[in-house]
């Protein structure tokens, strides 16, 4: 599954000291909340017949199973299912039906125990189809003519299958399953498998391979297929009838991708079809799901239209479908046993999204843009409220808490630097043993370590996997210049008391000089000095997950080579130095010198990163004293920038340049620079007199500018233009960008909005979370005020996450308060989304009081 992390927030850290801490040991498991072990599935054979007018559905199941146990009742999940006849072959009597809400459990109660054995098991049952992306759901849309559509989709990671129907639905119980549906006329049904009969109206598709329940799919609609042959399997594109041209970009993505992923897994795709299949609309909390043989990709993540789309989109376009594709061996062939281990499916595919997309396009820099996630992860993981990539996980619900940064970036960012450290093809023949030898089983992490230690014996990689995935934490290691070179120790960087605990990793760390280029593992307990001459870089690279600290004669050294470095490098400079100045580890100097001086024609991604993070710094200031001159600093540094790249695409200019001209002027345009803003309103006014004027990124770019600046007649030709689009992925943009605005009258509007009933269901979560951009404490207030109403738009296992991520860009000191009420009311498996945003507050509040006075003491003497 593609995630979608929340906004990114600045940060507040210290470092703990070095002391001599023992190597992490998995922490003990609280007690799982999981199905009895007595009776096993061996096959679904699943018939849905769906009444999508009218939002409900009636289904009939015929489960093969094993009964391992005697046991007198079989205790499957169903979640708002009602139940008809239930039959158990050899079993004169009906059992009784004992349904557990709570538990989202059904236990089929039996007169006397059953033995031992092979049963068919035969429920009948009726369920709903929901509004949200859970279970069975609807997306709606409007043709060109006008014309009103309903499409049908499924989403059941992690724990929705149970809506579907009736079945074991935990990741470490796998099923063949066999899926009928019945398709009105003129509308196409969708699987996983091929279509293999068809009787009457009712389409009925080939056996899947054993898999888990949430990788189970079905589509149903108005849809049209373009395909391609690639090798043995049939790859296509499934879209809505006349959106075809807009999937031809992944469809050849996907053609590149499969025949480069059989031959880095060492194991071909076994599924006879690859489909990819675009659904029009929104999920406030993922935008792809890795359904074996039928991924599911909202169309913003999967179509490219000419007239609309932007660089940026092509890019994460193929990005997500070398994500989804990534998890048809890591999570679909091979899957994790429990949600504790969900890093292996999304840490791996968010790795490997790069790695292949480097591979076809290595002019897009994935590796320098990937950075920005990682240190997503490093903010999260260096304040309370984080977990080890590997956390227990008692229950579903809190399965929902661990698609964040830490599972995603952090995963990954471990992983590069495992490749790293081991090579890249001991790397790959270890991943290759682990998928061959777990092909349609379940798996958990230290397998992968067994095969990776078995391929790279000397490097002992469990050890620093272990470090890494089984603790929370980001390690600091500090570099000084001793006469025997440059000495290397570690401690750990944290925000708060909770982060401040000692502890130890063994961390590969790259150092390169002038004089040559090391890699070292460096731990708390086993310091090390590297015979380079300075200035050396640490972290070389940028492979490493750890914050780099450098002396401050070290550093004299190395910051007036900022220009000559590797972008890579650049970047890591950046990013530690606001890091560390933020913590007043190092001065908030470091960090605003090195952005007064990164030269601006610096490679479009570290131009791109440092916009941001200005843009990051701005927010602290909020309307305080001082944001004027800090603004003027920044424009300064952005504007020249901004005057190289233009308004307009150049011939033969890079696709990264694009990008960064789009996202460099946007924040201009944010920090009020009235060149910037003046020049977005003509070109806004020419636009809505004649929309050929404006398209692709042109477009987007003058719409965030003029959305963020807006007056109310701009507010509502920006809502005219929404209401009258008939494409779904830009209504619902140009509907978010109604809450961008930063005017709190017309952010109140905007609010008011979003519950009036004209947004469609999928948009109005979107148009919440577009408001707290700029008023989290409104936006945050609104949700309460509204939250059972809200909540029918959210999916159920993402809305404390939802609500909590609201209020996490606060500046107020009472939002603490207020979330501190918010966790009192959600279950205490879920308020660990809580704490990850109380966290984010109280440090943003710590660096308001502490480290913008320093940002103004340096301006008023070197910000011009």
């Amino acid at each position: 599954m593609k995630f979608l992390a929340a906004v990114a927030v600045v940060f507040l850290a210290t470092a703990a000291p070095a002391l001599a801490v023992a190597a992490p040991a998995k922490p003990a498991a609280a007690k799982r909340v999981v199905l009895p072990t007595d009776v096993r599935p061996d096959r679904y054979d699943i018939s849905i017949d769906p009444d999508a007018a009218n939002l409900k559905f009636s289904g009939k199941a015929k489960i093969d199973l094993t009964v391992v146990r005697a046991t007198d009742r079989i205790v499957l999940n169903a979640a708002d299912l009602t139940f008809g006849e239930v039959r158990l072959s050899g079993q004169a009597a009906a059992p009784k039906v004992v349904l557990d809400d709570g538990r989202q459990t059904a236990a089929f109660v039996f007169p006397k125990p059953l033995a031992p054995g092979k049963y068919a098991l035969s429920i009948d049952y009726a369920g709903k189809i929901y509004q949200q992306a859970s279970g069975l759901f609807t997306l709606d849309y409007e043709d060109t003519d006008g014309t009103k559509r309903r499409a049908l989709f499924t989403q059941f990671e992690n724990s929705d299958a149970r809506r579907f129907a009736p079945m074991w639905d935990e990741p470490g119980v796998k099923a063949v399953f066999s899926l009928t549906v019945r398709a009105p006329a003129g509308q196409m049904a969708v699987s996983n498998m091929p279509e293999s009969g068809k009787t009457g109206d009712a389409v009925r598709f080939a056996d899947s391979p054993k898999m888990s329940s949430y990788l189970l799919f079905m589509a149903l609609g108005d849809f049209e297929r373009i395909h391609k042959q690639v090798g043995k399997t049939d790859v296509g594109v499934i879209v809505r009838k006349g959106d075809a041209a807009k999937g031809e970009f992944a469809l050849d993505a996907a053609a590149k991708l499969l025949p480069y992923y059989d031959a880095w897994f060492g194991t071909p795709y076994p599924l006879p079809k690859l489909d990819l299949v675009a659904g029009p609309g929104n999920s406030q909390f993922f935008a792809a799901m890795e359904n074996w043989g039928a991924i599911f990709y909202f169309d913003y993540a999967l179509l490219i239209d000419p007239k609309l789309s932007t660089e940026a989109d092509r890019q994460n376009v193929f990005i997500v479908v070398a994500h989804e594709m990534a998890h048809q061996w890591f999570g679909d062939l091979v899957t994790m046993a429990w949600w504790d281990d969900l890093w292996l499916n999304e840490g791996f595919a968010s790795w490997m999204e790069n790695k292949a997309t480097d591979h076809f396009h290595p002019e897009w820099k994935v590796w320098l843009s990937t950075q920005s996630g990682q240190q997503s992860a490093m903010r999260l993981d260096s304040r309370a409220g984080t977990h080890p990539v590997i956390a227990d996980i008692p229950d579903v619900f809190a399965a929902a808490n661990a698609f964040d940064a830490i599972t995603y970036q952090k995963g990954q960012a471990v992983i590069r630097m495992l490749e790293t450290y081991v090579g890249e093809d001991a790397f790959r023949t270890g991943v290759r043993n682990y998928i061959r030898d777990h092909a349609y089983q379940n798996a958990v992490s230290d397998d992968l370590w067994k095969a990776l230690d078995k391929a790279a014996p000397t490097k002992k990689v469990v050890d620093v996997a272990h470090d890494f995935l089984l603790q929370p934490g980001v390690p600091l290691i500090r570099a000084k210049e001793t006469a025997g070179g440059v000495a290397l120790t570690q401690e750990r960087f944290g925000v708060d008391a909770s982060q401040r605990t000692p502890q130890t990793w063994r961390t590969p760390v790259n150092v390169r000089a002038a004089n040559g280029h090391w890699l070292e593992v460096v731990s708390a307990e086993a310091p090390k000095t590297v015979p380079a001459a300075a200035p050396a870089v640490i972290n070389a690279g940028q492979t490493g997950y750890f914050r780099s600290a450098y002396s401050p004669e070290l550093w004299a050294k190395l910051a007036p080579t900022f220009a000559s470095l590797p972008a890579a490098d650049q970047l890591g400079l950046l990013y530690d130095s606001r890091a560390l100045g933020e913590t007043g580890a190092q001065p908030m100097s470091d960090f605003l010198a090195l952005a007064k001086n990164t030269p601006p024609g610096a490679d479009p991604v570290v131009l791109d990163a440092l916009s941001s993070q200005l843009g990051a710094l701005d927010w602290l200031y909020g309307g305080r004293g001082g944001q004027a001159s800090y603004r003027a600093f920044a424009r300064a540094q952005l504007s020249p920038v901004a005057a190289r790249l233009g308004w307009d695409a150049k011939a033969g200019e890079s696709d990264n340049a694009a990008v960064t001209r789009r996202n460099l002027l946007s924040q201009l345009g944010e920090l009020g620079d009235p060149a910037i803003v003046a020049e977005a309103r003509r070109r806004f006014d020419a636009w809505l007199k004649d929309p050929s004027t404006l398209t692709g990124a042109a477009r987007r770019t003058v719409l965030s500018i003029v959305a963020a600046n807006a007056d109310e007649a701009t507010w509502e030709a920006i809502h005219a233009q929404a209401k009258a689009s008939k494409d779904p992925t830009d209504r619902a943009r140009l509907y978010g960008y109604l809450g961008a605005s930063e005017n709190p009258a017309l952010a109140d509007k905007t609010l008011a909005l979003a519950l009036s009933g004209e947004p469609k269901p999928t948009e109005v979560p979107g148009l919440v979370a577009a408001v707290a951009s700029s008023f989290p404490d409104k936006a945050y207030d609104f949700a309460m005020a509204n939250r059972a109403k809200l909540e029918e738009f959210l999916e159920p296992t993402s809305r404390t996450s939802y609500f909590a991520d609201l209020a996490t860009a606060s500046r107020d000191p009472a939002m603490l308060d207020k979330l501190a009420k918010l966790k009192a009311t959600v279950p205490a498996s879920s308020r660990g989304e809580v704490e990850k945003a109380e966290a984010a507050v109280r440090y943003r509040l710590g660096v308001i009081q502490t480290r913008v006075p320093e940002m103004d003491r340096w301006l008023a003497t070197n910000g011009g």
